[in-house]
């Protein structure tokens, strides 16, 4: 039988503390999906520097965010590394929604152009990553979903059908894949925080396995249900 020790002090203080305030907004179509974008075989995005350095000067830093077309961007300018042979840095992108889990996540060369393009759920990689030349080529494609049985789509239609909890809002819920065991596949499960729209005394901690889809809830002190 599966255990796991809860540690819930620590992962409510670490989870309440990206928690943003609980709305009335109305929540995204239950029916949205994650649609895992394909990249081209070559790509030649390009980072806007000449924009990015009119908002440097207004914003008076190097990372700043602003609001666009109903997206969050971040950019910012990072310094190479001393042992670096790019002696020009890098310029990194990220563009989410509000309330939305997802994050897209990008980052340029001292020139701006593309050279690895990924998604998070949260902080966390998920889907496929693309690395590129400097010709906009794909030389690498990394895929974090393969050592999986369940993606985060599974668990949000998983939750949805049994508890009518939407993972993909954060109002509702915040969740993790926690894969610090590989060596042990039926370890791996999915960590969810909920939250409770009218008293968060009242929010809990669900736990699903990624092999079984076995679900444990955590409330009051650990006492299991």
């Amino acid at each position: 039988m599966k255990t796991i020790a809860p540690f819930i002090s620590i992962f409510f203080f670490s989870l309440l503390f990206s928690c943003t305030a609980k709305t009335a907004e109305k929540t995204e179509s239950k029916n949205a999906k994650i649609i895992a974008e394909e990249k081209p075989a070559v790509d030649s995005s390009r980072f806007d520097i000449k924009k990015y350095n009119e908002r440097r000067i207004k914003e008076g830093h190097y990372d700043f965010e602003f609001t666009e077309n109903g997206k969050n961007i971040r950019q910012r300018y990072s310094l190479p590394k001393r042992d670096s042979p790019d002696s020009d840095g890098e310029y990194a992108e990220e563009i989410s929604k509000k309330w939305n889990p997802f994050v897209i996540r990008k980052k340029y060369d001292y020139k701006g152009q593309l050279r690895r393009w990924s998604t998070t759920f949260r902080q966390e990689s998920i889907n496929k990553s693309y690395e590129y030349d400097e010709n906009g080529k794909i030389i690498k494609i990394t895929n974090y979903e393969e050592k999986f049985k369940h993606s985060f789509v599974d668990i949000r239609e998983f939750l949805l059908k049994t508890k009518g909890i939407d993972i993909y809002d954060t109002r509702q819920a915040i969740a993790r894949r926690v894969n610090h065991r590989y060596e042990d596949p039926t370890q791996v499960y999915y960590d969810i925080y909920v939250l409770d729209k009218k008293d968060e005394k009242n929010d809990y901690r669900i736990v699903i396995f990624d092999d079984t889809l076995q679900i444990t809830e955590y409330r009051n002190k650990n006492k299991s249900k």
